[in-house]
C-alpha cells in the first residue's frame, strides 16, 4: 500500500467513525485532550478526557398562554395584574395588546399571533394580555397609562417590566397597519424588545 493509499484509508476510517457516532449518539461534544507529565498521577477525570459526550439538555420552558382575541367582557386591569404577578415569578416581561374585534388590523394581528413561529416567541418569552378598547370608548383610562391609542391607532402593543413599568411603547403606531405586516416582522420587533441595543452595541 502506498503512503497516499494509507492516508486515504485512515481518512475513510475517521469519517466512518464520525458518522457512526452521529447516527448512534446524536449531537456530541468532544473535549480537548490534556497532556499530563509522565510523573503526574492519573485521576478518574483523566479517563474521560478526549471522549465524546452528549450535549447537556436545556431546561424546559413552561409556555405562557397566548390569547388571540379581544374580550370586551374581560376585566382588563385584573388580567394585567395576573400577568405581572406571573412575570415577577419567572422574569418574563408582559405584552399588552390594545385592540378590538371590529378592527381589521386587530383581526390581522390575531391571525399573525396564531402562526406557529410568532406564537412560539410569545409563549416562550412573554406574558400576553389582550385588552378590548371598543370603539375608543372602553378601557381607555387603562390604555392611557401606556399608549395614546386614539393617536397611535390599534392594535397598539406595549411591553411592561415585571414591576409594571413601561419598557417599550407603540406611540408610532408600528402595529396599527398589521394587515401589511408578516409574522416574521412582528417577531423581529418583539425579539428586539427582549434584547434592546445599547450605545455600546453601536
Amino acid at each position: 500500500m502506498t503512503a497516499l493509499g494509507a492516508v486515504r484509508r485512515a481518512l475513510a476510517c475517521t469519517l466512518t467513525g464520525a458518522l457512526l457516532v452521529l447516527a448512534l449518539g446524536g449531537c456530541v461534544t468532544v473535549t480537548g485532550r490534556r497532556t499530563a507529565a509522565a510523573h503526574s498521577p492519573r485521576t478518574p477525570s483523566d479517563e474521560s478526557v478526549g471522549l465524546a459526550r452528549p450535549f447537556p439538555s436545556l431546561p424546559a420552558v413552561a409556555l405562557a398562554p397566548v390569547p388571540d382575541g379581544y374580550d370586551p367582557s374581560a376585566d382588563a386591569s385584573a388580567a394585567i395584574d395576573r400577568a405581572l404577578a406571573a412575570a415577577r415569578r419567572d422574569g418574563r416581561p408582559v405584552l399588552v395588546d390594545f385592540g378590538s374585534s371590529w378592527c381589521a388590523d386587530c383581526q390581522a394581528m390575531a391571525a399573525l399571533i396564531r402562526t406557529a413561529g410568532l406564537h412560539q416567541v410569545l409563549a416562550r418569552n412573554y406574558h400576553l394580555v389582550t385588552v378590548d378598547v371598543g370603539r375608543f370608548d372602553h378601557n381607555l383610562r387603562l390604555a392611557e397609562r401606556y399608549v395614546p391609542v386614539e393617536v397611535s391607532g390599534i392594535p397598539a402593543v406595549v411591553e411592561l417590566a415585571p414591576d409594571g413599568s413601561l419598557l417599550q411603547g407603540d406611540n408610532e403606531g408600528r402595529f396599527a397597519d398589521a394587515r401589511t405586516l408578516g409574522a416574521d416582522q412582528v417577531a423581529d420587533v418583539l425579539i428586539s424588545w427582549l434584547y434592546p441595543r445599547t450605545r455600546n452595541d453601536d
